[in-house]
């Protein structure tokens, strides 16, 4: 095997462990994009070397293993084991899925190389998914002791005029960061949808006011209906009422962040992010959501890199 390649799973578990230990070293979006690319690049090459990715498929599991053992409290809670095996099922689905297309790739039909690059594809969502869930994590165990300027809170659908567990989540995450930082300007982001009674940023307002953060410290942005907008909007008010060069942290659920931060990449903030607990009730479709909607922010190198895949797979196919 080409020696990068063999290089190249060693430095991605490392990566993991470094990241399931709490150091901050790789717990960025340019890192996670980073490895998921080096995955990527792994997996073209055994397409294209017509060899089964046995050193990735032990990277997935080892990725797996260490989740496990960093949240085996989960295994402890009811409501914890309803998401885990939700995810299960998700994940034997998909595993089922490429199994399947490898299968078919290797019966003799004039398009099986279409199998072999849609099975690729599933074990390169596989993969991304992994590190999604190892970077998510790192987020959830971010320290709240930092020193900051402004921190903004993402908000989240609500039903009535209180918070929702979630939102709850993010805002006591928030309350955690400001007693360190009680100087800080609290930007309160979510606008009103056709089912909210009232504003999301309104919503969290009288949460923190009842929580002792005086009103004149809370900036409300009750405008925004979408991450996007939560940023587009969050960068007005920072430039307009602030200071373009406060140092901000963004506090939002953990399997959030990444795709917050993607936004900031997009208007040229520059923010850390802090990721608060989810509930476990709707975890998993949260998750695979958000891992979803932050590739598609990558759907021109995901296009490149699907079409090299299919390239590489026709020709394969064609030289046995």
């Amino acid at each position: 095997m080409y020696l990068p390649m063999i290089i190249l799973p060693v430095v991605i578990v490392l990566v993991f462990i470094s990241l399931t230990l709490g150091q901050r070293l790789f717990l960025s979006l340019n890192a996670y994009i980073t490895v998921v690319i080096l995955g990527f690049a792994n997996i073209a090459y055994h397409i294209w070397t017509n060899t089964l990715p046995l050193d990735l498929i032990l990277v997935i599991i080892i990725g797996g293993i260490l989740l496990h053992i960093k949240h085996r409290h989960l295994l402890k809670i009811s409501s914890s084991k309803i998401f885990l095996s939700r995810i299960y099922i998700v994940v034997i689905k998909l595993c089922t899925f490429i199994i399947a297309c490898t299968y078919i790739s290797f019966i003799p039909l004039f398009f099986n190389f279409i199998f072999l690059w849609l099975a690729a594809i599933g074990f390169s969502a596989l993969f991304a998914l992994t590190c999604f869930n190892i970077w998510s994590s790192g987020y959830s165990n971010t320290s709240v002791e930092q020193q900051c300027d402004v921190i903004l809170i993402l908000g989240a659908g609500i039903f009535t005029e209180e918070v929702t567990p979630m939102l709850k989540a993010r805002l006591d995450c928030a309350l955690q960061l400001y007693q360190s930082n009680p100087s800080a300007n609290i930007i309160v982001s979510g606008g009103q949808g056709p089912d909210e009674p009232i504003s999301e940023a309104l919503a969290m307002q009288r949460y923190l006011i009842a929580h002792h953060v005086p009103q004149q410290n809370i900036i409300m942005e009750d405008r925004s209906t979408s991450t996007y907008e939560n940023i587009k909007y969050t960068k007005s008010l920072l430039f307009n009422r602030i200071s373009r060069n406060a140092k901000m942290i963004c506090v939002t659920s953990q399997f959030h962040i990444l795709r917050a931060l993607k936004f900031g990449q997009k208007f040229k903030l520059k923010y850390k992010g802090i990721g608060s607990h989810t509930p476990y009730h709707f975890f998993e479709v949260a998750l695979i959501r958000d891992f979803l909607a932050l590739m598609y922010q990558y759907k021109m190198l995901l296009t490149i890199y699907f079409a090299i895949l299919f390239m590489m797979s026709l020709i394969t196919m064609w030289l046995l």
